[in-house]
């Protein structure tokens, strides 16, 4: 009940005053933007540092700024400048570890993003480009996911870039080993289609021995020769080469 009544009066001297400070201490601190406090009446709030995003305790980033924080804060004698409570109950505030800005400090060591959709201070960006600049902390890759993206099951730009890579590889390897296997089966057929040929040509020609004649049908006036021509007549049996039956076919090329 006392508790209640603390909360109450927290939410409507935040009303009045729009910030309340506090004195106490850090005793737990549960991730990169969430921290337990004890005031000087030994009241426990759980706060949310305003106006920044750190990496979720699964998400790459995540355990160093955990211990980011807890390096600085763990312990330690700090005040809040209270803004608000969510709709968690947490209390919203800038929170001073040792008169040092955690919310800032964060965001400088690159384990901290400014929390695009409820950012209020728009100086906390210089902080944020400047840890880009130096390729701090999750800086130093080339395309981090914020932790809101992350909180919605999306993925980073690396790991999307690996899947497409390992995808590319897949297919890459697979295109290949199907190209070999289309080589081997043309060269299967261009076998095939080179023996097709052959037998046509032995079986349809029907060659003479010295393989310099066939039975195609040729007049005279085509024939090349004379052995040609009685080559037509003897075994190809073309009685029409010997007109006048006297056995000797195309008279006007065989004399």
């Amino acid at each position: 009940m006392y508790k209640t009544i603390n909360f109450l009066i927290l939410i409507y001297s935040i009303n009045i005053l729009n910030v309340y400070a506090l004195e106490g201490s850090i005793i737990k601190v549960t991730d990169g933007d969430t921290i337990l406090f004890k005031d000087t009446n030994n009241e426990v709030f759980k706060v949310r540092l305003t106006q920044i995003d750190a990496p979720e305790s699964k998400q790459k980033f995540g355990l160093e700024s955990t211990k980011s924080l807890k390096d600085l804060c763990l312990n330690q004698d700090g005040r809040l400048e209270i803004s608000g409570v969510d709709k968690y109950e947490r209390t919203l505030a800038i929170v001073y570890c040792n008169d040092i800005n955690a919310n800032i400090y964060q965001l400088k060591n690159g384990l901290a993003w400014v929390y695009d959709a409820y950012v209020t201070e728009y100086t906390y960006y210089s902080y944020q480009n400047e840890a880009k600049k130096k390729k701090t902390g999750l800086w130093t890759d080339e395309y981090p996911l914020a932790p809101w993206d992350f909180r919605k099951n999306k993925k980073s730009y690396d790991y999307r870039i690996q899947e497409l890579e390992t995808k590319y590889s897949e297919l890459k390897l697979s295109t290949t080993k199907q190209i070999e296997i289309y080589r081997e089966e043309i060269n299967f057929l261009s076998n095939k289609v080179v023996d097709l040929i052959n037998s046509f040509t032995t079986e349809k020609l029907n060659l003479n021995d010295d393989n310099e004649f066939d039975c195609f049908k040729k007049t005279c006036t085509q024939m090349l020769s004379c052995d040609e021509a009685y080559y037509k007549l003897e075994q190809c049996n073309m009685m029409a080469l010997d007109r006048d039956k006297d056995g000797v076919p195309c008279e006007s090329i065989c004399k």
